[in-house]
């Protein structure tokens, strides 16, 4: 996966750098590092719910090499990634002293693979019962097949694995055709319906969410009428038992530097924000912004990027928020602005970033919002970003940005523009 992403090769850390990475791995244990980023915490607390804006769907693609065939059209199995997966999560039972009471590595028969970059989850029986293991660049994790399920009442239905990841997977009961799941944050409230592998009646449901910020509701779909606003599913999801073994089994050096004010505000808005975000501790900052009690930074890590964005400034202007936005490009090609939205006012004024990616060797970026002034973007990481100036186009549907893009020495690596909304 390192290849994939491009990059460096892995190498030994030092003790205290896997001693900290591994430390990151449980979310919500022990209180945050005080940060110097000005930003004052919110004092009320916040509802513990999940928000299914953005969720993974199954790959659908044939096994690239033998192994068992998946019968139900609504899932796949992804050969290669499955072992590789597998053997990780095999690898992190050995080292956490489990491989004598745990069901051999031979033994394990993989159903079905979930994928959502980077996050691999695998659903698995062995010796009849099921189990998950997930994989994301830096950990892998592996659910305990011999553990106790908490069932909801009067159903078969219970959770086997959540993770820090999003991850979560489970048993349905034998007679529901899906389940439905309901989650909320401050932001947004949402319902799915989660396919279910028969046989053995298993689902994977993968959402960026915090499991400390997340509260689950599930039951059986009640068909394709519409819910009403508001709507939950029936059920309370009682919590999944603890995982057999989680294990840093790849951590990625040089870990990125956070000292810096773009990494000390990325550290503050990933901890706050309710979205999770795996491996956070392997990207690289970018373009990094700061306005008035609030700030933007995007991060890259390999060919994933993302950006933070929050502090003071959400809704009456004084309500403390963050919000991490995966990767939502405006348009294609190897230049191209991110979506997002505005982060805080100025004297009633909204605060708007511009941001985008750009190639790595880009070392200038300007742009042209047709303000009759040039804007000198921030540049980092191939990552640019800027805020948007008062007096621009209102035309949501055809506004566009020129932007031309320079290396170190000047030359022109891109010249062209960009869709504003």
């Amino acid at each position: 996966m390192t290849d994939d992403l491009g990059l460096p090769d892995r190498r030994e850390l030092p003790p205290e750098v896997l001693d900290n990475l591994r430390m990151s791995l449980r979310e919500g244990m022990g209180k945050p590092a005080r940060r110097r980023w000005p930003i004052v915490a919110a004092a009320a607390a916040v509802i513990l719910v999940l928000a299914g804006a953005l969720v993974a769907t199954v790959v659908i693609r044939e096994p690239d090499g033998q192994g068992p065939v998946v019968a139900n059209p609504d899932f796949s199995l992804d050969w290669p990634k499955a072992v590789t997966a597998m053997d990780r999560c095999w690898a992190a039972i050995e080292k956490n002293g489990r491989a004598g009471s745990f069901p051999g590595r031979n033994e394990w028969v993989p159903r079905f693979t979930v994928v959502s970059p980077p996050v691999t989850v695998v659903a698995m029986m062995a010796d009849g019962k099921p189990f998950f293991c997930e994989t994301t660049l830096m950990t892998a994790t592996v659910s305990d097949p011999d553990a106790a399920p908490l069932y909801l009442p009067g159903t078969g239905t219970a959770a086997l694995l959540m993770t820090s990841a999003g991850t979560v997977a489970g048993i349905a009961d034998p007679e529901w055709p899906k389940v439905e799941m309901t989650g909320q944050n401050e932001a947004s409230l949402s319902t799915r319906d989660i396919p279910v592998f028969r046989p053995g009646n298993v689902f994977v449901h993968i959402a960026p969410m915090k499991p400390s910020r997340t509260s689950y509701a599930v039951g059986p779909t009640p068909g394709e009428q519409s819910r009403p606003p508001g709507y939950h599913a029936p059920h309370p999801l009682r919590p999944a038992p603890e995982p057999a073994a989680t294990e840093l089994d790849k951590p990625v050096f040089p870990v990125p530097d956070r000292a810096t004010p773009a990494g000390e505000f990325f550290n503050v808005c990933t901890e706050r924000a309710s979205e999770t975000l795996s491996d956070r501790d392997a990207y690289e900052m970018g373009a990094f912004l700061e306005g008035e009690d609030v700030g933007v930074v995007v991060a890259r890590l390999g060919g994933l990027v993302t950006l933070c964005q929050g502090g003071l400034g959400y809704g009456d202007g004084k309500t403390e928020y963050y919000r991490i936005m995966y990767d939502q490009p405006k348009s294609a090609g190897p230049v191209y602005a991110l979506r997002t939205e505005t982060v805080g006012r100025t004297s009633e004024k909204p605060q708007n970033a511009y941001l985008g990616v750009v190639p790595e060797a880009a070392a200038a970026v300007k742009l042209d919002f047709g303000t009759g002034k040039t804007v000198d973007a921030v540049v980092g990481a191939g990552t640019f970003g800027a805020w948007i100036p008062d007096g621009v186009s209102q035309d949501y549907e055809n506004a566009r940005v020129g932007i031309t893009v320079l290396d170190v020495a000047g030359v022109t690596l891109y010249q062209g523009s960009l869709p504003l909304y």
